[in-house]
């Protein structure tokens, strides 16, 4: 019983050790998850999470660059990833571990070998070719018998890495498998080989194993930056089951083959010429006067119906008035009449007289006007007597000086008993003719109306608004500021004014391409937006200009495809499909153009024989034309010709240097002092 006790006890203590010896091993691991990105901030997928210890593949982050594996709190992670540096990074108990891999850096004409097989999976050198805005990279890849069984996987990873802006952009990858090691993945995915990341770009080794195997590979990748240095590089990693058992990368190309960055062109801008977009006048509400002036009889207040004026001014008024009543545009506001009595007589009997007249003249005018009209009239009206200063000034208008200056005289004289100066100059022998010629025209009722119409402003007052407030301009007022703009600079301005203002200003933001254009600085951001199959053909031609200006051919043949065919200018159309790689469809009217671009089309067609023999007929002098005579004798290996002629290039324009750097054609020309390092 005793016995049985002790071993009770001794049972329970080690289940209860064997406990804390498995909530120990159980606290030890811990889960860790994070996301994998490149130094730009983007996702990396397909990388082997492995365990540092013995380089086993525990994880591989999914498309989304994100893993989650379990791991000791305190134990490590190992990150690898084909074209990328591998990182080992300490967990030291954190839960979020994000990552970011840095491009594996690889130096022109140096392998760096990271395994220890002797063998070597080594891609065969090749070129960049250009077509449009692709980039065509076309390699075979001899895989020896020695390095590869049906035990494994080779993972081939192309990529284009531009050299300017120290960027990589990835390619089609190659997954070549043992048929072996596809079967085992198969099983480990249930059947189901869509599980597996790489599934898409896998092939399945046939081949008898005794042999070794060449992979084909040719695939294209967009590029924006035409003008850039760039290199192609491969990036290899074979594993087995369990680890990487070798990895290497390689620089396969350097520069880029493209002859048509040579092509000649300059095309002008087109203007719109259809009306519909040209922006239609917006009448505004403005304040605008008129005046009347009438005479009347000596002493009266009756009008002087001898004067034909009173007539004409009588008549004009009604005719004025009535048009402002029956135009629904317009709308009278005010009308304030002045009665003005010669300065004759005594001073308060003519400013009786000037009122008299106003009176009677206001409502024999008024009475023409429909009462709701007048309902909402501000009437005013004023009485006035004019004074001798005026008769001096009517004299000095009509050329009598000496007179002038006698009346002004007796004006000063009088100026201290001004009510003795009309007997005074009455006593002077010059005043029948005042009297009869000039105090008559003192004797008047002038009439100012104010009234508010819609109408389309003048030149001169949209510039005035424009000085004003610029954000009140409407699209017809941008319109003629534009077109009446005196430098190309200030058109430009208005241009770009008015798009801030109304973004979908088509006939602004045309003439602002036109103008750019112009300028030799186009820039396809500005039509962009205006980009459909119903925009203006000339708009079109004008975006596929900038865009051929920024080296976007592919989006420029995409543009000219929107245009009717009868819209499109021929030689724009040719010089677009020929940088977009349709050279059979430009070759003829491209050709035409001069015997240069002809060359230049013969040597991108790769009919390199035809381009020499041209280019050996013409009297080569220039610059370029030394270059492009250099390419043809280099592919056909007449080497000491490609020398002479890149060297003559080079000494009469020293800055093709910088295109020769990156030309896949010229670059084995250089010396190795000029070639980039």
């Amino acid at each position: 019983m005793k016995i049985n006790l002790k071993r009770d006890r001794l049972t329970g203590i080690l289940l209860v050790a064997m406990m804390f010896v498995g909530m120990n091993v159980s606290a030890q691991r811990i889960r860790v998850q994070g996301h994998i990105t490149n130094p730009q901030g983007k996702s990396v997928p397909n990388v082997n999470v492995l365990n540092p210890v013995n380089d086993e593949r525990i994880e591989m982050s999914d498309e989304d660059g994100r893993y989650s594996v379990l791991v000791e709190k305190n134990g490590s992670l190992k990150f690898t990833c084909v074209g990328y540096e591998d990182k080992t990074v300490k967990v030291a108990g954190k839960q979020i571990l994000n990552v970011v891999l840095k491009d594996a850096v690889i130096e022109l004409d140096e392998v760096t070998i990271t395994s220890k097989v002797k063998d070597k999976v080594i891609p065969e050198p090749t070129d960049i070719e250009i077509k449009g805005n692709y980039f065509h990279l076309k390699t075979r890849v001899p895989v020896p018998k020695e390095m590869f069984n049906s035990h494994r996987r080779l993972v081939l990873q192309p990529s284009i890495y531009d050299v300017t802006l120290k960027k990589r952009l990835l390619m089609r990858p190659v997954v070549f498998d043992g048929d072996t090691y596809n079967t085992t993945q198969n099983r480990m995915y249930d059947y189901d080989m869509d599980k597996d990341p790489l599934h898409d770009y896998i092939r399945v080794k046939t081949t008898s194993s005794r042999k070794g195997d060449i992979i084909a590979y040719h695939d294209s990748i967009y590029i924006e930056y035409l003008q850039h240095d760039y290199r192609a590089d491969v990036h290899l990693a074979m594993e087995n089951y369990r680890n990487i058992i070798y990895r290497d990368s390689f620089s396969i190309a350097r520069g880029t083959v493209n002859p048509l960055r040579f092509l000649e062109y300059k095309f002008s801008a087109f203007s719109l010429t259809d009306e519909k977009y040209l922006p239609k006048p917006v009448m505004q509400l403005r304040d605008t006067k008129g005046e009347v002036n009438l005479t009347f009889l000596v002493g009266k207040a009756d009008l002087d119906d001898k004067n034909p004026q009173n007539q004409v001014e009588l008549n004009r008024l009604n005719q004025e008035l009535r048009g402002i009543e029956t135009n629904p545009d317009a709308s009278l506001k005010s009308f304030h009449i002045t009665g003005v009595a010669s300065p004759d007589g005594s001073y308060a009997t003519n400013l009786r007289l000037a009122k008299l007249r106003t009176d009677k003249a206001l409502e024999r005018i008024l009475a023409q006007l429909d009462p709701e009209t007048r309902k909402l009239l501000e009437v005013k009206s004023d009485a006035s007597v004019a004074s001798w200063k005026e008769v001096a000034e009517l004299l000095k208008k009509n050329s009598k000086p000496e007179l002038a200056k006698e009346v002004e005289d007796l004006i000063k004289q009088y100026a201290a008993t001004p009510y003795r100066l009309n007997g005074v100059l009455k006593s002077k022998p010059f005043y029948k003719e005042l009297a009869a010629t000039y105090l008559p025209k003192l004797r008047k009722v002038q009439y100012t109306y104010g009234y508010s119409i819609f109408r389309s402003l003048t030149d001169d007052e949209i510039r005035e608004l424009y000085r004003k407030n610029p954000k009140q301009l409407t699209r017809f007022e941008y319109y003629r500021m534009i077109t009446t703009a005196k430098t190309p600079d200030e058109r430009e301005k208005y241009c770009r004014e008015a798009l801030e203002l109304y973004d979908n200003f088509t006939y602004a933001a045309n003439e602002l391409a036109v103008a750019t254009i112009q300028k030799d600085t186009p820039d396809s951001r500005i039509l962009e937006p205006f980009v459909s199959k119903s925009a203006p053909a000339e708009l079109l031609s004008n975006q596929a200009i900038a865009l051929l200006h920024e080296g976007k051919y592919t989006k420029a043949d995409s543009v000219l495809t929107l245009v009717p065919e009868e819209a499109v200018s021929e030689d724009l159309q040719a010089i677009v499909q020929a940088l977009a790689g349709y050279y059979n469809d430009a070759f003829e009217k491209v050709a035409a153009t001069s015997p240069f671009n002809e060359v230049v089309m013969l040597l991108a067609m790769k009919k390199n024989q035809e381009a020499w023999d041209k280019i050996s007929t013409m009297d080569v002098e220039t610059a370029r034309e030394y270059y492009i005579k250099a390419i043809a004798a280099n592919r056909l290996e007449k080497i000491g010709d490609a020398i002479m002629s890149i060297e003559k290039a080079l000494e009469l324009d020293p800055s093709l240097l910088e295109v020769a750097k990156v030309d896949g054609d010229i670059i084995d020309l250089l010396p190795e002092e000029q070639k980039i390092k």
